[in-house]
């Protein structure tokens, strides 16, 4: 052997222990295989990352580390490799699926090399369990979702236009959807029942054996009775859980349910139902939910008593102002009246004569129809305005609905020596709104205005009621009368409840009115004029332009 090949070998011998001193000290799993991808060589952090000792490798298969939908592109790829050298993966950081020994799969990072020794090809494969950083990296994931759900839910118990059930059926999707549950619900209390208001997931009806629960039955009654929230992991053998054979056929495997209390009481509860079992950033997040939809809930019941006053209060509104025009309004009936009659005494007189005039027979039954029709609606009108109805938004034509109060309003101005007039701008837009609830504003404004002008003997009363556009997104409606004007001591609280100058007034009209043009997203307020009296007048916003 000459001195050139013993150097060789001393090399060789020298790499060989090298490499052997760092793959015992390394963390990653090493493997070197060979070309019919028997396992020739692994490390002690093989062992470790696989679960198998170092005999039971060596000389088996590769494929025994990898799960079974790999092994055959494994098979097909090496060998189409060693064919024409196309590689069927990235050799390098590539994330694939490990097989442990106990048969769960392990999330790796795996990078290859390939060398030859005496003319056979070898490749070297170094594997890093990536487990923990898959599970942070799956934790920040959920953590963002949770944050998303949280974000969702605020909005939804914020909404003041949705419904309590629309409320909290999007509270209980954003559950299902984010926390990934097979399905949620929510119970509120009424009584002595928790009844069942929002269901999403699997399950979406409202009705069935657990719709309504006595307190203190099964486990959603015993949450609300306990105020304190139940979780398990181990649903099928939990004792709370009644049905146990449904809860293994659906491979249900943890239940989590929290009470919805407000300042001690309990409105109701939420729970779900999961296929995995719960971590704790999960249980986390359902906790800090509960709180935020219990004072949703107990935010809309208020609003919705509120609003439910204040559709008392304005039916009471309508009522009386509908009672002290009550002169007026016999009289704007009367007249029709009165000429039905006329008509028909001009119809009998003509059929009368011989031969009958049928021409002005006719004539005189187009009058009584004409006059008919006038008595229908103004009683129809009336009859709106006294109904008790619940709100009802429609696409509005502000002149329309403007000149049916007026014209309701005739005789009270003329029984008051009041010279109206309306000026309509051509061609507004309509404006989404209650017909009657905004009638009610308008003959409020237009009463007021009459009774502020009842005083003034000196100058021809005028009342000017004007529609126009308001910037480029609403209706304004503007009633003005030369009165008195506003008296500045009181003008700071003319929109404040009870704040009247009528002797026995409720002092609730503008305060009523504000509320429904609000309510309508516009505004009402008030001017003085320049000479005499006052104007009052809202805006209304238009249907936004979608093209």
């Amino acid at each position: 052997m000459s001195l050139d090949d013993q150097r060789t070998r001393a090399s060789l011998r020298e790499s060989e222990e090298y490499y052997r001193a760092v793959a015992e000290a390394a963390t990653d799993a090493i493997i070197t295989i060979d070309s019919d991808s028997i396992i020739l060589i692994v490390n002690p952090a093989t062992e470790r990352i696989f679960g198998y000792s170092s005999e039971e490798m060596i000389g088996q298969p590769l494929t025994m580390l990898m799960p079974e939908y790999l092994r055959h592109l494994h098979k097909a790829g090496i060998a189409r490799y060693l064919e024409n050298g196309q590689k069927h993966i990235h050799w390098s950081a590539i994330q694939l699926r490990g097989l442990h020994k106990t048969g769960n799969e392990v999330p790796l990072e795996v990078s290859f090399a390939e060398f030859t020794r005496d003319r056979q090809r070898f490749f070297t494969g170094i594997a890093r369990d990536i487990s923990e950083r898959k599970r942070l990296q799956d934790k920040q994931a959920r953590l963002a979702r949770h944050a998303v759900m949280h974000a969702e839910v605020s909005a939804a118990v914020s909404e003041s236009e949705k419904s309590l059930r629309a409320m909290l059926q999007i509270c209980a999707a954003a559950v299902v959807t984010h926390l990934d549950a097979a399905f949620a619900r929510i119970w509120l209390l009424d009584e002595e029942v928790l009844q069942l208001e929002a269901s999403a997931g699997l399950y979406t009806h409202l009705d069935g054996q657990h719709a309504r629960i006595p307190l203190g039955s099964f486990k959603i009654g015993l949450i609300a009775t306990e105020q304190k929230p139940h979780l398990t992991n181990t649903v099928q053998t939990d004792e709370r859980v009644s049905d146990k054979e449904w809860a293994r056929q659906e491979q249900m495997i943890s239940f989590a349910g929290y009470p919805l209390l407000v300042e001690g009481r309990t409105v109701g509860v939420i729970a779900m139902f999961a296929r995995q079992p719960l971590e704790a950033d999960v249980i986390e997040a359902l906790a800090s939910v509960a709180p935020i939809i219990a004072q949703g809930v107990e935010r809309k019941r208020t609003q919705d008593t509120l609003r439910e006053t204040q559709r008392e209060l304005a039916h009471l509104n309508r009522v009386m102002t509908v009672g002290e025009l009550t002169t007026s309004i016999a009289h704007e009936i009367n007249q029709p009246l009165a000429a039905i009659l006329m008509n028909g005494n001009a119809a009998l007189r003509w059929l009368a004569l011989d031969p009958p005039n049928l021409e002005k027979v006719r004539d005189s039954a187009e009058l009584i129809l004409r006059d008919g029709e006038r008595a229908t609606q103004i009683i129809a009108r009336i009859r709106a305005l006294l109904k008790k109805s619940p709100p009802s938004k429609t696409l509005l034509d502000v002149n329309e609905f403007v000149n049916e109060v007026v014209d309701l309003l005739q005789s009270e101005m003329v029984r008051n020596s009041v010279d109206s007039r309306v000026e309509c701008a051509n061609d507004l837009p309509r404006v989404p709104g209650d017909r009657i609830q905004l009638q009610q504003v308008l003959l409020n404004l237009i009463v007021n205005a009459v009774e502020a002008m009842m005083t003034v003997e000196d100058r021809q009363r005028r009342l000017l009621i004007v529609t126009d556009t308001f910037s480029e997104t609403g209706v304004r409606v503007a009633v003005s009368d030369n009165g008195l004007g506003i008296d500045p001591q009181t003008a700071n609280h003319l929109f404040d409840a009870f704040s009247t100058t009528k002797p026995g007034g409720m002092g609730m009209g503008l305060t009523i009115s504000r509320s429904i043009i609000e309510a309508h997203g516009g505004h009402l307020w008030t001017q003085a004029n320049d000479e005499f009296g006052a104007t009052f007048q809202f805006t209304l916003p238009v249907v936004a332009n979608k093209s």
